[in-house]
């Protein structure tokens, strides 16, 4: 869409830019290593690895790889694709580069996750003559010159319908360009005052903060398009959703919030997993897998002066889903993945990998089936807060206890991972390899 309006019209509305960038972990490995351009990229392991893959460029995306789909099968589909593990240290770094170019075009800037964030252009247009898609396609540029991998912008007057603008100006990219193997470097500009009706024709599913769940409830009410949740009686949607119904009918008309929250650290969860190089139904080396996870999320809460209330574990079986009432087999193939999970709400926030670790193995107990043999594990911590050491003046345990943590911690980051580590981890060998669960955007 071309800009139109004046430099005072715009001046009286906000100008949100959402700016994701384009299969993040694959994009890196593309720049670190020029040679991977041009053929397909699976990122999350090597073909003989047990895991899933992390994030597939266009080209493996273009044979049918996905995110979240086993290493097996990715291999299966795309037998002459590069397999790499990754570098999570790496796409931090590139994540912190982004975030600076960003900073270069307006102060106000939130990140969201490792790929997107949101940019808020007011003050900074006149630069631009008040043009916001050369603006856009500035920051295009920049990125693309420094780090050697595209983004995709959506701008609206809001967050929400920037976002979507995003999303859709991927597809918009590869369906104009004529090959999907291209990464989408799409564009697109919502004009203010035309923010429902750009949203309507989309699925419901579209918007943002709608699930599966919510989705199909929708849909069995005959509510398949935003434009027909923007027209349907808010009443209803309250009774349905609670207050979320409120902001599902905003959300559809066009209104969002346009309120950049720019702290630099966003960490809403941090988690961690792994597939075991070899089933297994032994309790002490799933037990010392639990707090070798729970470790990783405990120093990195530390380290970033945050406790989280909420812990969750995450399980496979090795044969299919028995709580389910099935196992793997010919013909169901997709039931060998089905993923459990529980949580649990603590009374107050913690970053001890011990109170974390206890937790998790407690929930992991109530999920496995005693001698049934388990190929993954995950922790994860939500409800992130920062962190308040409760002091008593007669008991100083607590406060001891993260003393004691933040001094492992130190000795660690000056001589080495393994300078220091406590006896239970020695259960788990070489057993189990980290992971992408703990890569994920929720780390920034």
């Amino acid at each position: 869409m071309s800009h139109e309006l004046t430099a005072v019209d715009r001046d009286n509305y906000p100008t949100i830019f959402h700016i994701d960038i384009d299969a993040f972990f694959a994009s890196v490995e593309e720049s670190l290593c020029p040679a991977l351009r041009g053929r397909a990229v699976v990122v999350g392991g090597l073909p003989g690895d047990r895991g899933v893959v992390a994030c597939p460029n266009y080209e493996a995306r273009r044979l049918g790889v996905k995110t979240a789909m086993s290493l097996a099968e990715a291999f299966r589909l795309a037998p002459k694709a590069a397999f790499v593990r990754g570098s999570y240290k790496s796409y931090r770094e590139y994540s912190r580069k982004f975030i600076e170019i960003l900073r270069d075009f307006s102060p106000s800037v939130q990140p969201v996750s490792l790929d997107e964030a949101f940019l808020d252009a007011n003050g900074c247009l006149h630069f631009w003559n008040y043009d916001v898609a050369s603006m856009a396609r500035a920051i295009k540029e920049r990125v693309h010159r420094e780090l050697g991998i595209t983004v995709s912008i959506g701008v609206a007057s809001n967050k929400t319908c920037a976002k979507v603008a995003s999303d859709h100006s991927k597809k918009m990219s590869a369906s104009t360009n004529g090959s999907a193997v291209l990464p989408p470097d799409g564009l697109l500009v919502v004009e203010p005052g035309s923010e429902r009706k750009f949203l309507a024709p989309f699925p419901v599913s579209a918007l943002p903060g709608i699930g599966k769940r919510t989705a199909a409830v929708l849909i069995s009410m005959g509510i398949e398009h935003l434009g027909t949740l923007a027209a349907t009686d808010t009443n209803v949607l309250k009774r349905l959703f609670g207050i979320t119904g409120i902001y599902l009918h905003s959300a559809a008309n066009g209104f969002g919030s346009a309120s950049l929250d720019e702290h630099e650290d966003e960490t809403k969860s941090i988690s961690r997993s792994t597939t075991f190089g070899q089933d297994s139904s032994e309790p002490g080396f799933m037990g010392a897998a639990f707090f070798l996870l729970s470790e990783k999320i405990g120093r990195e809460l530390r380290k970033k002066r945050l406790a989280a209330i909420t812990i969750s574990v995450k399980m496979r079986y090795s044969d299919g889903a028995p709580l389910l009432g099935f196992k793997y087999g010919p013909g169901n193939s997709a039931r060998r993945f089905v993923t459990y999970q529980k949580s649990f709400t603590l009374e107050s926030p913690t970053n001890s990998e011990f109170v974390i670790a206890g937790t998790a193995i407690a929930l992991f107990k109530e999920l496995w089936l005693h001698g049934t043999k388990v190929r993954y594990i995950g922790v994860a911590v939500t409800n992130i807060c920062r962190e308040k050491v409760q002091t008593n003046l007669f008991d100083h345990g607590q406060e001891r206890r993260l003393d004691l943590l933040r001094s492992i911690d130190g000795i660690r980051n000056r001589f080495g991972e393994d300078s220091v580590y406590f006896g239970i981890v020695e259960e788990v060998g070489s057993g189990i390899q980290e992971g992408h669960g703990g890569f994920g955007p929720e780390m920034l």
